[in-house]
């Protein structure tokens, strides 16, 4: 579960500020799971159901970071050290791309949204005169109310 909410986090925001041990546990994770979307597959895609149920990673895993690293053989997550942390004196480490990597979530999201919705047919310019050749009502303006103090 740990490691899931971490990869999770590492591809949300391409890198990851955490404990070393924490670090190489990821990395390794992240290694497996960066070479199965090199190539999409079915056995690819089961394996890859298994830590990210939810379809926009598996998008993202496959459209965007398996092309980006297609001709790397490895090595695609370093671990740079940042010292120790102040309150307990953990080691800490970044986890971060070791080649450059553009996720655009953008893109993935409003095309989900455009195929969802359905198209909304404009009125035509007549509708919209008649609409404009009506009266607006009056607006009234709202009496300020009085603000009661109590006194003790």
């Amino acid at each position: 579960m740990l490691m899931r909410k971490l990869m999770k986090n590492f591809i949300n925001s391409s890198r990851i500020e955490t404990t070393i041990s924490r670090a190489k546990a990821l990395k390794v994770y992240m290694d497996r799971i960066v070479s199965k979307t090199r190539v999409y597959s079915e056995s690819n895609k089961n394996y890859l159901l298994r830590y990210f149920p939810e379809k926009k990673y598996q998008k993202v895993l496959f459209d965007q970071i398996g092309p980006a690293i297609a001709k790397i053989s490895g090595g695609y997550v370093r671990i740079v050290r940042l010292g120790q942390r102040d309150n307990d004196g953990a080691m800490m480490a970044r986890v971060e791309w070791a080649h450059p990597v553009v996720i655009d979530w953008e893109s993935k999201i409003k095309s989900s949204k455009k195929t969802d919705q359905k198209e909304i047919t404009k009125p035509s310019p007549k509708a919209a005169e008649e609409e404009k050749s009506e009266p607006e009502p009056k607006k009234t303006k709202a009496k300020p109310t009085k603000k009661v103090t109590r006194t003790k």
